[in-house]
């Protein structure tokens, strides 16, 4: 009798133990698969609009305006109503600079050789659900490029909906010296 009380209470520990390791299978395993690697979302996630800077000339023998890459010997490049500085004393021609997303109109201020200029951009606004893990990207539709004057001549959009950072979105067009 005092063997099959034993046994009994074997059994039960047995059980428990057993109902145990059940239990921190059932909680656990589903925790570990739930979580994801979220490296991919933050790469695909950050939009911005690309510009690439141009200098007009007006040729004499040609009699006609040619128009050439222009990189500033350097180039400062910050938000408006931003204490950011995007790019700092830079030499390159192609920039990225991220659109407002709260807000349909983003204004850059460029100090290049010397001399400022502003460039305020009119946008639409779209918010685009990726998925749960990486929530949703705020897309942007150029309406409108409007430069100060000063040395930049004119602004072309020529790629208005800017969805990624690797296209040229926005060409400026600086004057000649």
């Amino acid at each position: 009798m005092l063997l099959r009380k034993n046994e009994n209470r074997l059994t039960k520990l047995l059980n428990i133990f057993e109902m145990r390791k059940l239990l921190i299978l059932v909680v656990f395993v589903p925790l570990l698969i739930a979580c994801n690697n979220d490296t991919e979302c933050c790469q695909e996630r950050y939009v911005a609009m690309g510009i690439k800077l141009f200098q007009t000339k007006f040729d004499a023998d040609e009699e006609a305006y040619v128009v050439s890459d222009f990189t500033p010997d350097s180039i400062t490049i910050y938000g408006v109503d931003n204490d950011s500085i995007l790019y700092y004393k830079k030499q390159n021609n192609v920039f990225d600079l991220p659109l407002r997303k709260t807000e349909t109109i983003s204004r850059f201020v460029l100090y290049a050789n010397g001399y400022y200029d502003t460039i305020t951009v009119f946008h639409e606004n779209t918010d685009n659900y990726l998925s749960m893990e990486c929530g949703c990207v705020v897309f942007a539709n150029i309406k409108a490029v409007i430069p100060t004057n000063n040395r930049i001549d004119s602004a072309i959009i020529r790629i208005p909906e800017v969805v990624n950072v690797s296209a040229t979105h926005v060409e400026l067009y600086y004057k000649a010296d």
